[in-house]
């Protein structure tokens, strides 16, 4: 009953943390995530089909539920999330509940509380990255719960670990990397005399949604292939767009990227250190988990590097594992000192703990003085756009007050939050429009764009 009563109090702080971002401006992900839900909502535009996509639907049927059920306003989509990460804290304490003891996931819950809430990290909310956490987490618990064992309920928790392994993937395609690659990985090497049963049963989990989100928009929806996010034609976009790094697509964001690295760092550097240390405990345990978190971590920062984009919010799958890791050690560390007495610990031990409480206070400094800052200085600080994204909501309620519905309005440039905000459609295929992204569209993509303009004519 008294972990219950201190999980409510974790996850009250959990959202009471988020409450200083509610005034924010949306920025352009939100505009064009929520565009796309806004036209699949209203059945004015599907994506793949009629709005170029690159990514799997995961977030646009989230953002269809805040739209449909809250309406669109800055207040909606950011408490929405507050709440919602309410529940990605809840899977994180039965994590670390899993990995050692319901104080050990306690523990794990009240960081990711924290650092769930860091500004230069997770910014406005509005990323993939912030919404795949929750199927993320879950897809390794259910791993966890399932990997000892050959019962029915193990052969279930198997199939429900592939099946939010698969549903991290339809928010995101680096949860390859960061989500299923450690499952299989320990499939693989964990399980060799059932890795045949675990492989099956993680495999049926996972094709559900990829089959039912092939079914929707291909044999439903009549989506052509090569619009799918996996045709050549999208992948090859796609290449083009990961080959040219931020640092030379624009010159102006590389200092301001390496000022917003070294905030992170700052941010982060005491949860980096208990993660490691962490992992290396479970090591020195014989966990049979060692294995699956040290790779989860480890790879997250691989997904996250293979951007090549280098935006803050990609090591937003690093935070979970890392609290889970982190929790574990710290009741270890806690629970040891109890048992054995400070008369007996050494230097070394001495030197580690002092360490690691001066990096947590600097952390909890930072992280204070940051949710302190005045709300508008909060995001212009970290983004330096939010006055942009101010001007853009002004700009899309006027069009809203000034244009008829069945309007076409034309974003030159990457604002599409004025889509969002105006509730009308773009004359285009693609919100992004390839005349002012020569680095990743070709000649033949603007030609369309052009054409598309003289068809619908944007008022």
């Amino acid at each position: 009953m008294v972990h219950l009563v201190l999980l409510a109090a974790i996850c009250f702080l959990s959202y009471i943390m988020k409450i200083p971002y509610f005034k924010l401006p949306l920025d352009r992900d939100y505009g064009a995530h929520g565009y796309v839900a806004h036209c699949w909502l209203r059945g004015t535009g599907l994506m793949y089909r009629d709005i170029y996509e690159s990514k799997t639907p995961g977030l646009k049927l989230i953002y269809m539920i805040i739209i449909r059920f809250l309406g669109i306003s800055r207040k909606s989509f950011r408490q929405f999330f507050a709440y919602y990460n309410v529940l990605t804290t809840i899977a994180v304490y039965l994590l670390g509940t899993v990995l050692m003891n319901p104080s050990a996931g306690l523990i794990a819950a009240l960081l990711f509380a924290l650092y769930s809430s860091v500004p230069s990290l997770w910014w406005h909310f509005s990323n993939m990255e912030s919404y795949y956490t929750l199927p993320m987490v879950l897809s390794i618990l259910f791993y966890v719960l399932g990997s000892d064992g050959q019962t029915f309920h193990a052969f279930l928790y198997l199939f429900l670990s592939g099946f939010f392994s698969s549903i991290t993937f339809m928010f995101k395609q680096p949860s390859l990397i960061n989500t299923t690659a450690p499952i299989l990985i320990c499939i693989l090497i964990a399980s060799p005399h059932s890795f045949i049963i675990d492989g099956s049963l993680y495999s049926a989990g996972y094709l559900i949604p990829i089959a039912a989100f092939f079914i929707y928009f291909m044999i439903i929806k009549k989506t052509p292939w090569a619009k799918m996010p996996f045709s050549k034609e999208n992948l090859k976009l796609l290449s083009g767009y990961l080959k040219t790094p931020l640092s030379k697509a624009n010159k102006v964001m590389t200092e301001h990227t390496r000022r917003r690295f070294r905030t992170i760092f700052s941010d982060l550097l005491f949860l980096i250190s208990v993660a490691v240390s962490g992992v290396l405990f479970l090591f020195s345990a014989n966990s049979p988990y060692t294995l699956l978190i040290g790779a989860w971590i480890g790879l997250s920062f691989i997904s996250a590097i293979l951007s090549r984009t280098y935006l803050a919010y990609h090591f937003i799958p690093t935070v979970a594992p890392m609290c889970a890791a982190g929790g574990v050690l710290i009741f270890a560390s806690v629970s040891h000192l109890t048992t054995t007495g400070f008369s007996s610990v050494g230097v070394s031990e001495c030197g580690s703990t002092g360490a690691i409480l001066v990096l947590f206070l600097f952390s909890m400094y930072q992280l204070i003085k940051d949710l302190l800052m005045p709300t508008e200085l909060i995001g212009s600080f970290y983004s330096g756009e939010d006055k942009v994204y101010a001007i853009c909501e002004e700009v899309g309620k006027y069009i809203k007050r000034t244009t008829k519905e069945t309007d076409f309005v034309y974003s030159w440039g990457h604002q599409p939050d004025i889509y969002l905000w105006s509730e009308r459609r773009a004359p285009v295929y693609c919100i992004f429009p390839p005349i002012t992204n020569p680095i990743i569209f070709c000649k033949e993509h603007i030609a369309e764009e052009l054409k598309q303009l003289n068809i619908n004519k944007p008022v």
